[in-house]
């Protein structure tokens, strides 16, 4: 499902186009009734006031990347439509890969294209890394400044538009940010509504209801801050238990939702009264649910939950990658920042052993290869390759051109990414 605006001024959608084939339709169809305007747009000076009006106030436009409930806040973002859109401005150059690019077509002032990227694993926190890492996979010039979750495109026309509906998926799944948006939550309490709302007796004391159990899983590893305050677990992150409470739960799922907050709250606090666990169901119900249940479909859950409160066991179901050091005082936007800057560092890591790995296979394999050789089976972008190759060829091999020269072709090219490499 393709959102569509009236134009690129426009904040709320009540139209829509079904599936990518009716999109490629529309922008072929040349019996559209914009399409006239379209063609005097490409007739215009850019720039110009009638060039601005056509533009920004009589074209229809569509949100390619994300589906929303019609507004265009990154707010109101579903989820991602399976497909990410590039402008290529100023250039009919442009060599695309038919492999990858699922359609292409020349742009409302025709002196560029806009094109599609068939995508899975694309998410609201991870969708400029996405972005960034398909441009420069497949060589797309772009600026960052545009690569916008709610961005709109301006539905042009183009009856030689090219569309591949077999092109390739690129997965983006291991582009998730997830460790970093966790740094938000520092308390770990799924709602502020529950935060310092429940407690129960245990032992004579007053405790409060324990929502995750991260600081038992903690003092169970070792946990080592370098000199930034940070301890960076990379792959081997901390697996934990944590009861989520989500701040809306709809009508037709209400009964599941809260079965599963209310096993999980039982299982982190065992000594919890069945008297409190029904309390804070009960409270969870009434700030969550949308309609609220009522009080016998509660009472039915916490019943088939109670009488099997023995049985409930912790499930791991969150993972967490970073920690850092209480003593610093790190506020919550730096601890962001110096997580995204250790998650860039570490996939540059592996990109580079990646390089490394498969030029060392094919320089055992005793035969002449090139750098597309190692695009092929690294699936890195020539950018990436050109970043790291030098450094390999100096760490590991000493820029031994000799010894290289027999497989890797051509003594230029060596010679050339040495002297990036000096």
């Amino acid at each position: 499902m393709f959102r569509t605006y009236k134009n690129v001024k426009t904040t709320y959608s009540t139209t829509q186009f079904s599936d990518l084939q009716e999109v490629i339709n529309y922008i072929k169809d040349g019996s559209r009734p914009e399409v006239e305007k379209i063609k005097k747009l490409r007739t215009l000076e850019k720039g110009t006031n009638e060039f601005d009006k056509i533009k920004e106030l009589q074209l229809p436009c569509v949100l390619w990347n994300f589906t929303t409930n019609g507004k265009r806040r990154t707010e109101d973002i579903i989820q991602s439509t399976g497909y990410i859109y590039f402008d290529i401005d100023d250039n009919l150059d442009f060599k695309f890969n038919p492999e990858y690019f699922t359609a292409h077509w020349r742009s409302v002032s025709n002196t560029g294209y806009g094109c599609i990227v068939k995508v899975s694993g694309v998410n609201s926190s991870n969708f400029k890394e996405a972005f960034k890492h398909i441009a420069e996979l497949l060589s797309i010039p772009f600026d960052p400044k545009v690569n916008s979750i709610s961005r709109v495109n301006i539905l042009s026309y183009d009856p030689d538009i090219c569309y591949n509906e077999y092109a390739q998926t690129i997965k983006c799944s291991f582009l998730s940010t997830d460790d970093i948006a966790d740094i938000n939550t520092e308390n770990h309490q799924s709602s502020s509504n529950f935060r310092e709302f429940y407690s129960y007796n245990r032992n004579g004391e007053n405790v409060s209801i324990r929502y995750d159990n991260l600081e038992e899983r903690k003092s169970q590893i070792s946990i080592n801050y370098d000199e930034r305050g940070v301890c960076d677990l990379k792959d081997n992150k901390l697996l934990y238990s944590r009861a989520i409470i989500p701040k809306n739960i709809n009508n037709g799922r209400r009964n599941t939702i809260l079965s599963n907050i209310g096993i999980m709250i039982i299982a982190l606090n065992p000594e919890l009264s069945d008297g409190g666990f029904i309390e804070f169901i009960r409270k969870v119900n009434q700030t969550c649910c949308r309609p609220s249940m009522s009080d016998s479909n509660i009472m039915s859950i916490c019943k088939s939950i109670l009488d099997k409160r023995e049985i409930w066991k912790l499930i791991p179901n969150q993972k967490k990658r970073f920690f850092f050091d209480p003593l610093m005082e790190l506020t919550a936007t730096l601890k962001q920042s110096l997580a995204r800057i250790y998650v860039n560092k570490y996939r540059g890591e592996l990109k580079k052993q990646s390089i490394s790995d498969s030029f060392a296979g094919l320089l055992s394999e005793g035969r002449k290869f090139k750098i597309k050789d190692i695009q092929e089976e690294t699936k890195a972008s020539p950018t990436t390759i050109a970043k790291y190759l030098p450094e390999i060829l100096m760490e590991q091999y000493g820029g031994d051109i000799d010894h290289m020269q027999p497989f890797f072709n051509a003594k230029k090219q060596i010679q050339k990414l040495l002297a990036t490499a000096a």
